[in-house]
């Protein structure tokens, strides 16, 4: 009796182990793009979409006021998912609008730009770095379709071991087991999320239709930065202004090589 019992509690955390793995690692369908009809309107137009990084410190404001100090009027569009990763960033594009954290409305706005901050929380649950190229791919491919240009913020540097430790037991040994499979054990560094995008896009000859503009400008080590950040996954007001800063920068770079 007791060895059945115990056959069947394993069995049972086998299966809800696989279907907790299944659902976390599942990698988005394909979308099917909608009709819009919209178009752009005069003027500078921008796009942002992403996780919490777009909500936070009110950005989109903060970068049209650097714009319009560097003499651009634009309009600004944000769309941001608190805890999003970019499977779930590729997916609310195509939500309708009444739906929460839907970004088609960015997309029927038709900007001239569209900025992508996305992967912290890829990188902080260790899904891989195949797992957000995938949805970068995507995300940017949906975005070419409706004649917008891609501006990418190469994955954010963050405080990736800080993060881990402040995990719990659970989601400690989930992303440890993800290592393990997923990269032979090893820690995947944030440069390996970079390059594998970059890879990506030069391989399927997208590189030249994408803007990617380099974190690293804003902070290229956490530690020696951390007067920057509200916490390991977060920066603070500090480093909005810095941040947002780099973005009016990148753009304004873009519109003087038209």
């Amino acid at each position: 009796m007791k060895k059945k019992l115990l056959v069947s509690i394993i069995l049972l955390t086998g299966v809800v182990s696989f279907i907790y793995f299944w659902n976390k690692y599942a990698y988005a369908g394909e979308e099917n793009y909608f009709s819009s009809n919209t178009k752009p309107e005069n003027g500078m137009q921008i796009g942002i979409i992403g996780d919490s990084w777009v909500v936070r410190q009110n950005l989109d404001s903060l970068l049209q006021k650097k714009l319009l100090d560097k003499g651009l009027h634009s309009e600004i569009y944000s769309s941001g998912n608190p805890g999003a990763k970019t499977k779930k960033i590729y997916e609310n594009l195509f939500k309708d609008d009444n739906e929460e954290f839907s970004s088609k409305k960015v997309i029927e706005r038709k900007p001239d730009y569209c900025i992508i901050i996305a992967g912290v929380n890829d990188a902080a649950t260790y899904m891989g770095p195949e797992f957000y190229t995938y949805h970068m791919v995507k995300i940017i491919k949906t975005l070419l379709h409706y004649n917008i240009r891609p501006v990418v913020v190469s994955l954010p540097e963050f405080g990736a071991e800080e993060n881990f430790k402040n995990k719990n037991i659970a989601s400690s040994l989930s992303n440890r087991s993800a290592e393990l499979v997923l990269n032979g054990g090893d820690h995947f560094k944030i440069s390996d999320y970079r390059n594998a995008l970059q890879k990506e896009l030069k391989h399927g000859g997208l590189d030249e239709k994408v803007i990617i503009l380099n974190f690293d400008e804003v902070s290229s080590d956490y530690d020696k930065d951390r007067s920057l950040y509200a916490d390991p996954l977060h920066l603070n007001k500090q480093g909005y202004q810095k941040f947002s800063e780099f973005l009016a920068k990148g753009i304004v770079n873009l519109e003087n090589t038209k």
